[in-house]
């Protein structure tokens, strides 16, 4: 069996690391296909598959004078998880910033879901946010509940774009979100008041209402990291799992 792919996610999480760490400047040439494979002692076939997932990453880009390091604000959202590793973000910042991504696509999505949707989908959508109030504190069924709740939504208003950022946005978060190794002091019972808030207005029809209360949910989350963060700092934060409990989204 060829080794050429063990090889190539080693080099590939090393040029990775060096170039998001600043090793090679913005716009500077990566060593040729020739020294890195002598560098890293394999063929240029492996060497290829390397630069080809940094290119998928967006950190560099290939032109005809060589391999250019890109800026990494023009790389992919799955940039995020490798900062995250390397600790080039720290996780309070990483957290609440895509907590206010994700609270205004939500924001979005819903009122477009509501204005969009037929009385049989408002029935469909109230409940799904009351089993998504029913799953606080049990993580994995409230992340599969919102799941539910945000595929009916994009069902609902058809927006391809917001259906494809949300999905990498999401994706994200929940993989930095998903530390077991600290608790901050997220009250569920407010949490289920705003849902509720949520769900009231979809019953009730009023899409920006909805809009409102969702935007409200995701940054009464926000804030609440936020304190628990700035309790801990320097150190990590770490959510454990009333916080997954409460913000996978």
């Amino acid at each position: 069996m060829s080794t050429v792919p063990s090889k190539a996610g080693e080099i590939f999480d090393i040029l990775r690391s060096e170039v998001l760490r600043g090793q090679y400047r913005e716009g500077e040439r990566l060593p040729s296909e020739r020294d890195l494979a002598a560098r890293f002692e394999t063929n240029r076939g492996a060497v290829r598959e390397v630069i080809k997932k940094l290119e998928q990453l967006g950190i560099v880009s290939v032109t005809p004078g060589g391999v250019r390091v890109q800026p990494v604000e023009e790389a992919s959202v799955e940039v995020l998880g490798h900062l995250l590793e390397l600790g080039e973000i720290p996780r309070p910042d990483l957290i609440t910033q895509m907590l206010d991504v994700l609270g205004a696509m939500m924001s979005v999505s819903v009122r477009t879901a509501v204005e969009n949707a037929n009385e049989e989908d408002i029935n469909e959508l109230a409940e799904l946010t009351e089993k998504l109030i029913g799953s606080l504190g049990t993580p994995d069924v409230h992340h599969e509940s919102w799941r539910e709740l945000g595929e009916k939504m994009m069902d609902i208003h058809q927006n391809l774009v917001l259906r494809l950022v949300g999905n990498g946005v999401r994706t994200q978060f929940l993989g930095i979100a998903m530390e077991p190794d600290f608790e901050p002091n997220i009250d569920l019972d407010e949490v289920a008041g705003n849902l509720t808030a949520v769900r009231d207005a979809i019953s009730s029809k009023d899409a920006w209402a909805a809009s409102t209360a969702m935007t409200i949910h995701f940054k009464f989350l926000k804030e609440r990291l936020q304190v628990a963060a700035s309790q801990l700092q320097p150190q990590p934060l770490q959510p454990a799992q009333s916080a997954r409990s409460a913000t996978h989204g």
